[in-house]
């Protein structure tokens, strides 16, 4: 499964904003051009009515990296699918379908030119609330999740990087971007319940299209990035310790007027693998097993 399938009409080759507005997500230019749109066949021509093509100013770049200003408040609502198979011993796989419902709101807490802090708040009916505080860097990148209160994160369903905070799926670079460009994604990363240790997210990004749809001028960006996780968790009769690495595909549409996320969409896979610890102050033989995961999700802007 992919990201999400386009939604609207797309521009793919060109910018698509305003030129000279104030607060205009592009290159400031008085001179303008016209992008031209390419589609294949007239099947694709065919379903132009709902854009918008507006004029691209100089470059036609566009702005998208995650700078708030201090005390914006945004709301997400996520849908989440995951499904888990773990296999201890010789005990038969363990197969389990869960479905979910959240509620995040997001408050940016500090917001500078050495990165930005937020508070993430999940709410989900019948669950305990969990508080995290996510941090991005100097290059606008992730690099800490850190949790403040709240229930362990096996009792959230292992939710991931895009569904805790959706703006650190694809971490697009502060520099000017333009349809097909691409970046680097590459940092440390000190992730809660993961003790001192860091993990290395890596993978790639890439600016996909632009336009202007249901009234929204957005950017679509397209994220492929793994990270490694290391950690325990609680378990039926004892603990697990998992090694493993997740794999995400995610597709994020910034809304370009206020750069913060408006949906994404994305998949996560992995394979952990586990050794089921005896409880504290029991003794026993630790036995190993494996852990597979795939978790689907999506997070609208809702406020």
């Amino acid at each position: 499964m992919g990201p999400g399938p386009l939604v609207g009409s797309w521009v793919r080759d060109g910018a698509a904003q305003v030129c000279g507005g104030r607060g205009s997500a592009v290159s400031a230019s008085r001179q303008c051009r016209w992008w031209t749109l390419r589609r294949r066949g007239r099947r694709a021509l065919a379903g132009l009515v709902p854009l918008v093509l507006l004029p691209a100013c100089g470059s036609g770049t566009v702005r998208i990296s995650y700078r708030p200003a201090v005390g914006a408040v945004a709301v997400y609502r996520t849908s989440v699918r995951a499904v888990t198979v773990t296999s201890i011993g010789d005990e038969v796989p363990r197969r389990r379908v869960t479905s979910s419902a959240l509620t995040a709101h997001h408050r940016v807490l500090e917001s500078g030119p050495d990165g930005t802090r937020v508070e993430v708040r999940l709410h989900e009916q019948g669950v305990p609330d969990a508080t995290f505080v996510v941090r991005f860097g100097r290059a606008g990148q992730l690099s800490e999740v850190q949790r403040i209160e709240g229930v362990p994160a096996d009792v959230l369903g292992g939710l991931g990087v895009s569904e805790i905070f959706p703006a650190g799926a694809a971490a697009p670079p502060a520099r000017p971007l333009a349809p097909g460009d691409r970046w680097a994604v590459d940092g440390p990363v000190r992730l809660a319940d993961a003790g001192p240790s860091t993990a290395r997210l890596a993978g790639h990004g890439r600016l996909v299209a632009l336009a202007v749809a249901a009234g929204k001028s957005l950017a679509r960006v397209d994220t492929d990035y793994r990270l490694p996780v290391r950690r325990t968790a609680a378990d039926t009769g004892g603990r697990l310790a998992l090694e493993g690495t997740l794999a995400t595909r995610a597709r994020v549409d910034y809304d370009l007027d206020d750069h913060e996320v408006d949906t994404v969409t994305a998949r996560t896979t992995g394979r952990y693998a586990v050794t089921l610890l005896p409880p504290p102050g029991v003794s026993g033989v630790p036995v190993p097993g494996t852990l597979d995961v795939d978790v689907w999700s999506t997070s609208r802007r809702i406020a």
